[in-house]
């Protein structure tokens, strides 16, 4: 072996052809073979039912989320608007409009529009969940008796440190719990 030219494919002195090297036999190797392409469609009927059911049940869920969503824009509105008004310095006028605009929104105006004084505090606290009552005694005082006041009226001296901000933080808290939590099956008569 002293003829370093000799080509792997020639045939050596006993007329046998030299073993192939790795690449080589690699490069005699058939091409692997292309998978068939996996079916994107169930092979079994079962599976085919199963995907309807669950694509119908996501279905119904998000549209009765959708209808829950529409249901509740009343709510969503007026506390954007109770926002707007008591930014712009409206105070417990705002507090008695709004608080007044959704309950009629959410309830019967037969039901609803008559109410004052203590049967106003008894409807809005029976239309929150049982125990969880958002008005007491003196904040439903505030809401009836406080819009109707004019600022300089001689009997205010009494009810006069009730439209000061604090109260109005605590009495915004009730209206916007309340706009927020009440359920409107609750009331209905």
């Amino acid at each position: 072996m002293s003829a370093p030219a000799a080509s792997a494919g020639a045939l050596d002195t006993a007329g046998t052809s030299p073993p192939l090297m790795l690449s080589q036999m690699i490069d005699q190797l058939s091409p692997v073979p292309e998978p068939v392409a996996v079916a994107w469609w169930p092979q079994t009927w079962g599976w085919l039912v199963l995907a309807i059911v669950v694509v119908a049940l996501l279905a119904w869920l998000g549209w009765r989320r959708y209808r829950h969503w529409q249901a509740n824009r009343y709510r969503r509105e007026a506390l954007a608007e109770l926002h707007r008004r008591l930014a712009s310095g409206e105070g417990s006028i705002a507090l008695a409009e709004v608080l007044r605009r959704t309950a009629l929104a959410a309830f019967p105006r037969e039901q609803v529009a008559s109410l004052r004084g203590e049967a106003w505090g008894r409807f809005l606290n029976g239309t929150v969940a049982p125990g969880k009552a958002c008005f007491d005694g003196p904040s439903v005082v505030r809401l009836s008796e406080l819009p109707y006041r004019k600022p300089n009226d001689d009997d205010l001296d009494d009810h006069s440190h009730l439209d000061e901000p604090g109260h109005l933080d605590d009495l915004g808290r009730r209206v916007e719990r309340w706009v927020s939590v009440h359920d409107a099956k609750r009331g209905r008569a």
